[in-house]
């Protein structure tokens, strides 16, 4: 399991788990879940994930860093920022 899945994951049981594909499918197709607690381990992954780690499952992945960022404006940004991921669009 990648590290970031640990922190979107550890307040869950079993059969509620957010796997690395499903987090994937959910970024890449720029849609919020609906349903919980698919919609809170998102918004963990967005806001309590180290950024490097962050990074990290966006490179093992296939998730560009502009993805990254649209889904972020689109789906994160309206709920909270991340002032520490933001830096990345700057790199």
């Amino acid at each position: 399991m990648h590290p970031a899945l640990t922190t979107v994951n550890c307040a869950y049981a079993d059969e509620s788990l957010m796997t690395e594909e499903k987090l994937k499918r959910i970024i890449k197709s720029g849609k919020f879940p609906d349903s919980y607690p698919e919609w809170e381990q998102v918004e963990v992954f967005f806001s309590e994930v180290p950024v490097e780690t962050v990074w990290d499952f966006c490179q093992k992945y296939g998730i560009s860093l502009e993805e990254l960022k649209v889904y972020y404006e689109k789906n994160i940004k309206p709920r909270f920022t991340n002032e520490e991921l933001e830096e990345l669009w700057e790199w």
